[in-house]
């Protein structure tokens, strides 16, 4: 994929600020919906990606095996900096979670006996179902715009999150519809 311009700066981002934004969104998350802060801070908050190359790298990390996290800022990284934007993503992001999980396995042992600690995590979760909610919504505004995809990722969610139908083979059954409408789209444009 090819460097992306920062709206931010003009130029493309530097490895610094990526990983500034790859270690915070790794010290400041808990629980899940890390896509949706990722969503926040490379396409809302600092506009180096665009909503269409975000969907693109989500859709590309979900299937690729491993976790969905992990190959989207790798997808990421890449997309803005090539290889060493990935490695500099990738143990940006990790760096601070490993270090946070030992200090907090710590503080874990020692206070496990209070109930407010089970009603702070509470809040932690829902707030990060939050945020997977705003990514949701913000792909089915992007859907919308050209109907085709809408009836893609209409279809998809009633085969796979309603009928229960594999995953891999539903993709692998839809993504060259998917890939055509997209190349029909954009060479009608």
């Amino acid at each position: 994929m090819r460097p992306i311009p920062s709206r931010l700066t003009g130029q493309r981002a530097g490895l610094g600020f990526l990983c500034l934004i790859c270690f915070k969104v790794g010290l400041l998350s808990f629980g899940g919906g890390l896509s949706g802060w990722f969503y926040r801070e490379f396409v809302q908050q600092h506009g180096l990606v665009d909503d269409e190359d975000f969907a693109t790298s989500l859709a590309i990390a979900q299937m690729l095996p491993g976790a969905n996290v992990v190959n989207l800022i790798i997808c990421l990284g890449e997309q803005l900096r090539g290889s060493i934007g990935s490695l500099v993503c990738l143990a940006s992001f990790l760096v601070g979670p490993f270090f946070s999980v030992l200090a907090l396995y710590a503080l874990f042992d020692r206070f496990s006996g209070f109930a407010l600690l089970a009603i702070f995590f509470n809040g932690i979760a829902f707030a990060a179902i939050g945020m997977l909610m705003m990514t949701c919504i913000q792909g089915a505004r992007r859907a919308i715009r050209f109907p085709p995809f809408a009836i893609v990722a209409t279809v998809t969610a009633i085969l796979v999150g309603i009928l229960q139908w594999p995953l891999i083979p539903v993709v692998l059954a839809l993504a060259p519809i998917s890939i055509f409408l997209a190349w029909k789209r954009d060479r009608d444009a």
